[in-house]
């Protein structure tokens, strides 16, 4: 399909996206999203960058545990994420390109340790830069000294452009036109003396984006056909129409991911599967790296860091019920023993008992066979409601912890099934945030209070 016949289809593809209205702040999420990964990912893999998709993401969600990763890849993802968020917030919108604006997308994306280096990011470069192409000469972008006029030169050429558009004047180009000449000249500068490619495709996407367009990324296996025809163009003059056609492809799957989403359609990808198999194969390594088989020293640490908390704040929040009944007790339960009324004393006095030493548990300094724990369990129940002598009734909340062979599982019930309802499936090596503690406690409350006032209801209703 000629480059022309692209833009009239992408053209088409937008006024059927403003036919179908507003979007909705659902499909605003999942367009923005799917944008900001892809562009992200692949605008700095392009460049080097080693941070994987799954790793991306967890910059994007403002994760910044990346472990055994270059401090410089993940900062400068970061930045990276931050420039392009607020580009895609922006909109169809009136836009003036300047050289501050420029330097200030430069600075942003850039991380250098280097004193020398850092001196050099958000300015024009100080030195001429160059590569070696597709066909392994070298090329010499444009001499530093001329950088400033250039730039100057490039800078009023499209701010024209891009007037003379928003002014709906007859002769106005194209906005993909403007866009892509921009990216061409901007690269055949190469302005500063590193991220010239991020900042085109940044600076590209702007002047789509701006002008109503949505932006485009450039996938791995699309990367050497899209060198290929930017160093053809630059050593050897080749044809930039056939770069024209190539890019506004890219484009035209921008804009049909859209109205793909409007219309309710999947839109992941061919190569997603691939994506996901190998995030899945990153994130197994990493569990395996983390995991600890079951043994009773692994589930004494985890009370002594976790499930001790979890216990004692849920008999503290609980405490508020106390007044309206009776009588509370507790019943504490481990290695199939339980007992009434001791809390988390029963507990303490459990794991007190427990010493690992060469495989063989000693109670008392007496030898016998390891306590077999296979799970925790503490239960708090009312009994006598008194509000109403003639039709008292009983409540309680309990609490289960689980333990499988190489992971814990923490419950209402005592199921031991994953694929439930669960608060939480953890490794012997993942301890309990405080977070989720006291997501697990307002929840165990909330339920109690909920059975307590069914329960009036019924008596009301008898």
């Amino acid at each position: 399909m000629k480059y022309t016949d692209i833009k009239n289809k992408i053209d088409s593809i937008k006024e059927k996206i403003v036919q179908n209205g507003k979007l909705t702040k659902e499909q605003l999420n999942i367009i923005n999203n799917k944008f900001r990964l892809e562009w992200n990912f692949n605008s700095n893999s392009m460049e080097g960058n080693t941070l994987t998709i799954e790793e991306t993401r967890s910059v994007m969600v403002g994760n910044l545990d990346v472990r055994q990763k270059p401090l410089k890849d993940v900062l400068e993802m970061k930045g990276h994420d931050e420039v392009i968020s607020n580009i895609l917030k922006i909109g169809k919108a009136e836009l003036r390109l300047s050289e501050k604006r420029i330097k200030e997308i430069h600075a942003g994306i850039m991380h250098e340790e280097d004193s020398q280096k850092k001196k050099k990011i958000g300015n024009w470069k100080p030195e001429n830069n160059e590569i070696f192409n597709h066909k392994g000469e070298k090329y010499t972008f444009v001499d530093w000294e001329l950088v400033p006029d250039k730039m100057h030169y490039l800078l009023n050429k499209t701010n024209a452009d891009i007037d003379a558009i928003i002014a709906n004047n007859k002769n106005a180009p194209h906005p993909i036109d403007v866009a892509l000449q921009f990216h061409l000249e901007y690269l055949e500068i190469h302005p500063f003396y590193d991220g010239n490619g991020r900042t085109a495709r940044i600076l590209t996407n702007l002047i789509l984006i701006a002008l109503g367009y949505t932006p485009f990324w450039i996938s791995k296996s699309e990367r050497s056909v899209y060198y290929n025809y930017i160093s053809d163009i630059q050593s050897y003059g080749g044809d930039k129409e056939a770069f024209y056609q190539y890019v506004s492809g890219l484009i035209e799957r921008s804009e049909q991911l859209v109205l793909d989403v409007i219309e309710g359609k999947d839109i992941e990808e061919e190569d997603d599967v691939e994506k996901e198999l190998e995030i899945l194969k990153r994130h197994l390594k990493a569990k395996d790296d983390k995991v600890v088989a079951k043994s009773n020293e692994a589930i004494k640490e985890l009370y002594q860091s976790s499930f001790r908390k979890l216990f004692e704040q849920l008999i503290e929040k609980t405490k508020k019920f106390d007044e309206m009944f009776v009588e509370k007790k507790f019943q504490s339960s481990a290695e199939g023993n339980h007992s009434w009324n001791k809390g988390i004393e029963y507990f303490d006095e459990f794991f007190e008992d427990i010493y690992i030493k060469d495989g063989i548990s000693e109670i008392l300094e007496m030898e016998r066979d390891p306590k077999k724990i296979d799970d925790l369990r503490l239960s708090i129940t009312y009994n006598g409601f008194k509000h109403d002598s003639t039709n008292t009734f009983s409540s309680y909340t309990s609490v289960f912890i689980i333990f499988q062979q190489y992971y814990y599982i923490i419950n209402d019930t005592n199921s031991s099934d994953p694929d439930k309802d669960t608060f939480c499936k953890k490794l012997y090596s993942e301890s309990l945030s405080n977070e989720e503690i006291k997501t697990m406690v307002n929840t165990l409350t909330k339920k109690l209070l909920a059975d307590i006032k069914g329960r009036i209801k019924a008596i009301k209703n008898d």
